[in-house]
């Protein structure tokens, strides 16, 4: 699986969101591009996609902005790349036998391919925006 920049640009801008989420304050695309170090057409495009996609919520006007349609908790990384990216994985699983039998090498390997492809979804489903946005844990102190 490879994530495109739409995909990186996303998470960063629903990362801003999060911060921003128990305010309930909106934030402007300009804003976002700024500290997050993205441009800013290209990030206005992202987050129309976001919005159809029942991601974030937006608003026009200068109070105006955009905020999680969500708590973060309730957002899987998995969900945000389908909106932005499409289905993860893009191969066929079923090899073009051409009429051939597969050999028990090549079963395994398509088995082995959807054991992985099965693993990453089940992560990618896990992780939540409010997973990737925790605090840093606090650096160990060590006492002599």
């Amino acid at each position: 699986m490879k994530v495109s920049s739409k995909g990186h640009y996303g998470l960063l801008a629903l990362a801003e969101l999060v911060e921003n989420y128990k305010l309930r304050r909106a934030v402007q695309v300009k804003e976002i591009a700024k500290n997050q170090n993205i441009p800013s057409e290209y990030l206005g495009q992202i987050m129309v996609l976001l919005k159809r996609g029942g991601l974030v919520h937006g608003s026009r006007g200068p109070a105006g902005g955009y905020i999680l349609a969500r708590s973060p908790e309730n957002i899987t990384v998995r969900e945000v790349l389908h909106v932005l990216e499409g289905p993860l994985v893009g191969i066929d699983l079923r090899p073009d036998t051409n009429g051939r039998t597969l050999s028990p090498v090549t079963h395994r390997l398509i088995e082995t391919w959807a054991r992985g492809v099965k693993a990453m979804e089940q992560i990618l489903d896990e992780t939540t925006l409010a997973d990737l946005c925790k605090p840093e844990a606090q650096a160990l102190m060590y006492y002599i």
